[in-house]
């Protein structure tokens, strides 16, 4: 039987929204005073200290009269850019509240997705809240992290609609090209005029074709931009990883330093000489982000309790993923068992509550798919971009070396609102209804 489900309109609720904001405004002051004790940790996220190096680079190219050309030597500008004119104008405490401020928001943003997907006002709440308490959302605010900046983006594209979300998902892939293509099956999904649709598209690739452009005018390529994180360079690296478990005398030739980079010609090619291997690889990929808290950002990156340990687990040569590379993930806890089984206790546990977690996510979606033809047009294309999109962000963590958890990130708003969905359909089956 048809079951009649309206579309509600997203509106503030102060007493709702105090009651998610307050508490998370507290956690975070707290945490900024650990930060004013702790300079130190605003560095210990990926690339931070290079970005960093970047960053205070500029002021002296500027004095040069070279700008424009440093701006283009140095990869795509929004993953060091936007954060670096307010660090250079205000250091690093100006640049961690601005931080903060933009996760308040998107927690709030977060709330009225879910409203406008169908969730009830306290689960859309309580969607918000958890979302906020994630490991990823608390640590990357008070990190030179390039998600403290792109990933409200990638919500505000989801709170916002027709033009706005268009500009905002255009700004986000500015900072992280991850988002490229998703404009495309967003304007796919979207209940859109014409107009709407390709007004949204030229609104997500007009700051990438502008850069692109910026970047033909000064290098004479019309790229995003070179640099030792671009696609090509995470290609490279990706089937390094993958051809280190080949006999010696069956890996590619090593290429020298300069020229570690694949082309997705090359990358396809080695992908059809061995498929397994890959799909291998790809399977790691998928358990490490559907099982993995992220709350390691906490322990070991942002409150250093297991300082010794850091760089063995984080080395890519003998690192946890490289371990588990070579002999599985329960030779990862066996051997770091070992090593320090504090730090396995709050992983596994971490691991445990989040399988959970992606346990309830799968029953919202599982929910959401069984009646999508019982609920309006508008609200069953919500329900759709908020379910693809997870599948989007799983999809495009196939193209860096290795699958880390804080490559979800920009899905786990989404993720939020699926396990709150998720538990809603858990309590009425309990209850009969």
């Amino acid at each position: 039987m048809a079951v009649a489900v309206s579309v509600p309109k997203v509106a503030w609720q102060p007493s709702e929204t105090w009651r998610v904001v307050l508490p998370l405004t507290g956690v975070h002051l707290a945490m900024f005073g650990y930060d004013l004790a702790h300079p130190d940790r605003f560095l210990n996220a990926d690339r931070a200290a290079g970005r960093l190096e970047v960053i205070l680079g500029l002021p002296a190219a500027a004095l040069k009269g070279e700008t424009l050309s440093y701006i283009a030597a140095h990869g795509i500008a929004g993953d060091w850019l936007p954060q670096g004119l307010v660090y250079l104008l205000g250091g690093q405490y100006l640049l961690i509240a601005l931080q903060v401020a933009l996760a308040l928001i998107s927690v709030v943003w977060v709330r009225d997705i879910g409203r406008r997907v169908g969730l009830s006002e306290p689960s859309a709440a309580s969607a918000a809240l958890l979302y906020g308490l994630l490991p990823h959302t608390l640590a990357f605010p008070h990190q030179l992290a390039s998600e403290a900046l792109f990933v409200p983006l990638v919500v505000l594209a989801f709170r916002a609609s027709g033009l706005r979300t268009g500009a905002a998902i255009g700004l986000a892939t500015l900072l992280r090209p991850v988002t490229i293509l998703w404009p495309l099956a967003h304007a796919a999904v979207a209940r859109l005029a014409p107009r709407q649709r390709a007004l949204l598209l030229a609104a997500a690739f007009a700051p990438l074709a502008a850069w692109m452009a910026f970047e033909l005018a000064q290098t004479g390529e019309f790229t995003l931009g070179r640099s030792d994180h671009d696609l090509g360079t995470n290609l490279y690296e990706r089937v390094e990883r993958v051809a280190a478990l080949l006999p010696e005398n069956q890996r590619p030739v090593e290429r020298p330093s300069g020229q570690r980079r694949l082309s997705l010609g090359e990358y396809m090619a080695f992908v059809a000489a061995h498929p397994l291997l890959t799909a291998l690889h790809s399977g790691r990929d998928v358990v490490v982000l559907a099982a993995k808290s992220g709350i390691e950002r906490l322990t070991l990156d942002y409150f250093y309790l297991f300082r010794q340990m850091r760089v063995q687990v984080k080395d890519p040569d003998s690192g946890w993923r490289a371990t588990a590379e070579r002999v599985g993930f329960f030779g990862v806890l066996r051997e770091f068992l070992t090593r320090e089984p504090l730090l396995v206790f709050t992983s596994a546990a971490g691991a445990l509550l989040f399988a959970l977690f992606m346990a309830l996510a799968a029953a919202g979606a599982a929910r959401w798919l069984r009646n999508l033809a019982d609920v309006p047009a508008e609200l069953r294309a919500q329900r759709v971009l908020v379910m693809a999109f997870v599948l989007y962000i799983f999809m495009t963590a196939q193209v860096v070396d290795a699958a880390q958890s804080r490559h979800r990130a920009p899905a786990e708003f989404a993720l939020c609102l699926l396990a709150l969905a998720g538990w809603a359909a858990v309590r009425r089956r309990r209850h009969g209804s």
